[in-house]
C-alpha cells in the first residue's frame, strides 16, 4: 500500500478545501525555494523569501493537520455552524497572511516590524489574523473535545482535540509577546545572519520564535504520543508537559540567554 498516497486520499477525503489550501501553501513554499536561488535581495540579513517559505511550510502543516481533525468529529459537527467558521475563518486569515507576506517579500519589503505607513498598518492587521487563525484552531479543538466521533478511541480523540486547544492558546500567547516585545530577539544580535537554517533562531541570546514553534507543535505532537499507544491519562500528562515545555521556552527567551538548538 503506498502510504502517503493513501494519507493525502484522506486528507482530502475528510476536509477538501483545508486538503486544497495545503497543496498551494507547497506550492508557494517551493517557489519561493526556487526563488531564493537566483534572487540575492536579503532581509536582516537572510534571503527575501525565507520568511514566505517558513510561513508557507507552517500552514502547509495547519492547514493538513485541521483537515485530518476534521475526520474525529462527529457528522453533526462537521456539518454545524462552528466547524463552518473554523474552516472559512481560517482559510481567509491564512491566506491573507501569505499573501501579504509573499507580496513583500517579493517587493524587497519586510513584512514583519515595517516601517512604512502601509507595511505598519498591514502588520497590525497581519496580527489580527494571526490571532484569529490560533483561536479557531483553538475552537476546533474544544469542539473536538466535545463532539468527537463516537467511533473514534478516547485517548486519540482527547489527544486531537488537546493537541488543538493548547496549541492554538500557546501560539496566540506566544505571537502576541513577539509583537509586544516589537522582536523576537531579546538580548544579542538582532540579525538573523549566521543563524542557523532553517529556522534563523538567535544563537547568542534570546529568542521568542523557539517558544512558539513548540506550542504551535502540540497539534502534532499529542497525536503523535496517542499513536504510539499512549492512554487517556499518558495524553493528558502530555499536555501539560508540553505546556510547560513551551512556557519553559518563553522564560528562558525572556531572560535573554536562550541560545538556538
Amino acid at each position: 500500500m503506498n502510504a502517503p498516497g493513501h494519507i493525502l486520499r484522506e486528507l482530502a477525503a475528510r476536509q477538501k478545501l483545508l486538503s486544497q489550501a495545503g497543496w498551494a501553501m507547497l506550492a508557494v513554499l517551493v517557489l519561493s525555494l526556487l526563488a531564493m536561488s537566483f534572487d540575492a535581495r536579503t532581509i536582516n540579513g537572510v534571503s527575501v523569501w525565507v520568511k514566505p517559505a517558513k510561513f508557507a511550510a507552517s500552514l502547509l502543516v495547519w492547514f493538513w493537520t485541521l483537515a485530518w481533525a476534521w475526520g474525529v468529529l462527529d457528522s453533526g459537527a462537521r456539518r454545524g455552524r462552528s466547524a463552518r467558521i473554523i474552516l472559512w475563518g481560517s482559510l481567509a486569515t491564512g491566506f491573507f497572511e501569505q499573501g501579504w507576506i509573499t507580496l513583500r517579500a517579493a517587493l524587497g519589503m519586510p513584512s514583519h516590524f515595517a516601517a512604512d505607513p502601509l507595511g505598519a498598518v498591514f502588520y497590525a492587521f497581519m496580527g489580527l489574523a494571526a490571532l484569529v487563525l490560533a483561536l479557531l484552531a483553538a475552537l476546533l479543538g474544544l469542539l473536538v473535545l466535545r463532539c468527537p466521533d463516537p467511533a473514534q478511541p478516547r485517548p486519540w480523540w482527547l489527544a486531537v482535540g488537546l493537541g488543538l486547544l493548547i496549541g492554538g492558546v500557546l501560539a496566540a500567547l506566544t505571537g502576541a509577546s513577539i509583537s509586544f516585545v516589537g522582536t523576537p530577539h531579546v538580548g544579542g544580535s538582532a540579525s538573523d545572519v549566521g543563524n542557523l537554517a532553517p529556522f534563523f533562531w538567535s544563537r547568542d541570546g534570546g529568542d521568542l520564535r523557539i517558544a512558539h514553534f513548540i506550542g504551535v507543535h502540540a497539534m502534532q505532537a499529542l497525536p503523535l504520543l496517542a499513536l504510539a499507544g499512549a492512554g487517556a491519562s499518558a495524553v493528558a500528562l502530555g499536555a501539560a508537559g508540553w505546556t510547560a515545555l513551551s512556557l519553559a521556552a518563553w522564560l528562558l527567551a525572556m531572560s535573554g540567554t536562550v541560545p538556538a538548538p
